[in-house]
């Protein structure tokens, strides 16, 4: 999802009715829905260990879900400038409902209140970081590159985690995951507000770039979550 775009995507003009302010809004209002589903998900799932009962049921099912989200991101991806508004849509709720059966497993790894503690610190810190992107006049496009190399990094840690036990690389590799996804979502949403003011007066372009920015948005704070959580559980344990 996070690949450097050029932002210059040829389009029919359909008359300007979306501000920036509207078109910020929807984009943060589709995020939160997000996050929403994610989390009612999760909820449902503990309801009775019923998240429990699937994950001991299937030893396999966090492989799936994985292979399931990165199908999810990339069909997403591949069809975001042919599939309908609905579809682009739904697979953004698909996607946020995986999400949410891999959050179910949170429960049994670290207490309530270190669940809800990084929840609120996630949320707080990413306002700010989104005011920074949003008012910054630094072109945050720059440090792109070297955000691309740590998220691939990232992913590589993440795969051979799976395989390899890597857990005295811990609190190394998720220290540099909080700074690239730090940085991330300040990018994000100045690439948010660029891809407004490039198509503004494209309603069907701002439509769909709004679905595109509210899954890097989306995101972003899950990874933020996670990394938080992660070091205050960490914490916790010492």
């Amino acid at each position: 999802m996070y690949e450097e775009e050029n932002f210059e995507i040829d389009s029919q003009s359909f008359g300007a009715h979306t501000t920036l302010e509207k078109y910020t809004a929807k984009t943060f209002g589709i995020m939160a829905l997000g996050l929403l589903v994610t989390a009612i998900t999760a909820y449902v799932l503990n309801i009775n260990y019923m998240g429990l009962r699937l994950w001991i049921s299937f030893p396999y099912l966090h492989y799936v879900l994985i292979i399931a989200q990165l199908g999810v991101a990339i069909a997403f991806t591949a069809r975001l400038f042919k599939a309908s508004i609905n579809t682009t849509r739904l697979m953004f709720f698909i996607y946020a409902v995986l999400t949410g059966f891999t959050f179910s497993i949170l429960q049994y790894v670290y207490d309530s209140e270190t669940i809800y503690l990084a929840f609120g610190i996630t949320c707080i810190y990413f306002a700010a970081l989104c005011v920074i992107g949003f008012t910054t006049k630094m072109n945050l496009a720059k440090i792109a590159p070297v955000l691309m190399v740590g998220l691939f990094a990232i992913i590589i840690f993440n795969v051979l985690s799976l395989f390899i036990n890597l857990e005295s690389m811990d609190r190394v590799v998720c220290s540099i995951a909080l700074v690239v996804f730090t940085l991330l979502t300040a990018y994000d949403t100045q690439k948010m507000k660029k891809l407004f003011e490039q198509h503004q007066g494209d309603e069907l372009m701002l439509s769909r770039l709004s679905m595109y920015s509210a899954l890097e948005l989306y995101l972003d704070f899950i990874n933020l979550f996670l990394r938080i959580l992660q070091i205050l559980g960490k914490n916790n344990r010492n």
